[in-house]
């Protein structure tokens, strides 16, 4: 607030003074406001919050060099040289580079007034040279305000040099135009560049897919026009890049990449700002879906373990119950063979009725498949499951529907979960399994003439989707109520057995 009303007092003053000399050397209501408007323009553009602060300043110390040069007339020439100091150093601020620093020598021998008007106009010519050889949107600016300068100047002397009819009030109005326009168009230029600049990271982002940084750095270094442009994660840069410059781009001041290239549109400050966060943002998304990549494969991994437990469970769980039947009517038989004989035949036929028994609850019980599957054996092992349904089932088998254990497993699963549900929930009369391969997938289906509306999020189906997930597969059920139920089930296979 003390800057405003400081630069505000220092605007208002110079504008008094300016209007005083004006009226003291007689000049005209309207020409003295146009050329107190042109000092006060520049003063306002640099006010404005558009740019860095040294560029702002030097763009109002083109209006307040204007004023003065209306004061003292020692000072006339001083405004050129500001604002050819001020388009030099748009849009950054600063000077950079050997041919704008000649430019800046050479404005500082014009705010001596030690030079004709046609060096001044050449001191603008190099501006707009210079400011060419800049990006697009860092050029437009100077060189038309340059070249205007330049042409005005140039044009003014060359008439008062070949027309004794001459009007210097006119010509000194032409200028004050340029000048003014030179003023206003300052802060929509500086804002064209920034905006130019901002949209390069989402340029760069969504031009189109990006295959990790090696591809981002390939967009990027077309957008620079260097295609030797690389963008290295700061973890695994190892340096070794003497032939290219680097750019370091960080985050909350850790780095986090390293840009090498040989781009000269990276030594605008601007340019290589939005570059920054381009890559910032790059690094970031990648570092994110990395992240994300590493806890699905975990969570994977997890699921997978999950099942395998439960797995290693039941079989334990059957085994163990086999074993304790077994040992106990061995028990019973020992200590009744010395009592009668005829109760040790009994025992025997027992033991032989419940060692079926123990097979038959083992595998409808714990669930397991009565053969290591794989190779094309679960067409036997469903075999043997629908012997023991309780309902009519019909199995149909491709003649190429072989596929992995881990496959072949899980589509043993599903069919006898399928199975158990149809004869417990469905009342089915006819079960059909069908088993087909498509190219590397293997596909069980089965279908049921029961009822219908089974709960596909009940724990049975939902524990043999999340078994298929595991293996990247697939279940889907439809059981429109009162037509029946298709279960089918979708796994890849690891080979193609021939």
């Amino acid at each position: 607030m003390v800057r405003l009303a400081a630069g505000v007092v220092a605007t208002g003053g110079l504008a008094l003074l300016a209007v005083r000399a004006d009226l003291a050397s007689q000049v005209d209501g309207w020409r003295m406001a146009v050329d107190v408007a042109v000092g006060v323009a520049f003063i306002l553009a640099g006010a404005l919050p558009t740019g860095p602060a040294r560029q702002r300043v030097m763009v109002a110390a083109v209006g307040g060099a204007w004023l003065l040069g209306s004061v003292f007339v020692q000072a006339l020439p001083l405004h050129q040289a500001v604002l050819a100091v001020a388009l030099v150093m748009f849009p950054t601020g600063v000077i950079r580079g050997r041919f704008a620093w000649l430019a800046a020598a050479l404005a500082g021998v014009v705010a001596l007034g030690l030079v004709p008007q046609p060096v001044v106009a050449l001191l603008f010519v190099l501006v707009a040279v210079g400011a060419a050889m800049r990006p697009p949107s860092a050029r437009w600016y100077p060189v038309t305000a340059a070249g205007a300068v330049a042409v005005t100047l140039g044009v003014s002397w060359s008439i008062a040099r070949s027309r004794e009819s001459f009007d210097p009030a006119l010509a000194l109005l032409d200028y004050q135009v340029v000048l003014g326009l030179v003023a206003v168009t300052f802060p929509v230029a500086y804002w064209s560049a920034l905006r130019v600049r901002r949209r390069l990271a989402d340029a760069v982002l969504v031009s189109r897919p990006l295959a990790g940084l090696d591809g981002f750095a390939s967009v990027l270094g077309e957008a620079l026009g260097d295609p030797s442009l690389r963008v290295h994660r700061w973890q695994d840069f190892a340096g070794g890049q003497a032939d290219r410059q680097l750019l370091m781009v960080s985050e909350a001041d850790v780095p986090v990449a390293v840009v090498a290239h040989r781009s000269t549109a990276l030594e605008d400050p601007l340019t290589a700002r939005a570059v920054e966060t381009a890559v910032r943002l790059a690094v970031t998304n990648i570092r994110l879906q990395d992240e994300q990549l590493s806890r699905l494969s975990e969570l994977e991994a997890a699921r997978a373990r999950v099942v395998a437990a439960a797995d290693r469970q039941r079989e334990e769980v059957a085994e163990e119950l086999g074993q304790n039947v077994a040992a106990l009517l061995r028990d019973a038989q020992a200590q009744l063979a010395d009592v009668h004989v005829g109760t040790a035949t009994a025992l025997d036929i027992v033991e032989a009725e419940l060692a079926t028994a123990i097979a038959e609850i083992g595998d409808l019980v714990a669930g397991i498949p009565p053969a290591t599957l794989g190779e094309g054996r679960l067409r036997d092992a469903l075999e043997i499951l629908a012997a023991r349904a309780p309902a009519e089932v019909v199995i149909s088998y491709g003649g190429d529907s072989a596929g992995d254990a881990d496959a072949e497993t899980a589509l043993f699963y599903v069919c006898s979960e399928a199975l158990a549900n149809a004869a417990k929930h469905a009342d089915a009369g006819v079960v059909k399994i069908d088993v087909r391969r498509y190219g590397d997938l293997l596909r069980a289906s089965i279908t049921d003439d029961g009822r219908g509306g089974a709960d596909a999020s009940g724990s049975g189906l939902t524990g043999l989707s999340d078994r298929l997930a595991v293996l990247d597969g697939r279940l889907r059920v439809e059981s429109p109520p009162g037509a029946g139920t298709t279960v089918t089930a979708t796994v890849p296979c690891r080979r193609r057995l021939s």
